[in-house]
């Protein structure tokens, strides 16, 4: 089962969202910060941290960045910066 049956459509949907860019570096969302907003990742790469830890690297294209903080309205628990 494909979770996006028309994969074309699914793209145009999101080509009409707004699109910001950052640089390499760049912290994208901050720990304890409500921002309200999901990120889906066009392309680069978006590194998790947890105080000085890296937890993980983004690479994916249409990744979903700020899901739980967006949909349960609580703070973000990692730092996400560019990578």
């Amino acid at each position: 089962m494909n979770l996006i049956p028309d994969i074309a459509v699914f793209q145009k949907r999101l080509g009409a969202l707004p699109l910001a860019t950052y640089t390499a570096g760049e912290t994208v969302l901050v720990a304890g910060s409500r921002t309200g907003r999901l990120l889906i990742l066009k392309k680069g790469a978006v590194t998790i941290i947890k105080e000085t830890i890296t937890i993980a690297k983004v690479t994916e294209p249409g990744a979903v960045l700020g899901e739980l903080s967006a949909l349960l309205g609580s703070a973000a628990h990692c730092r996400r910066a560019c990578h």
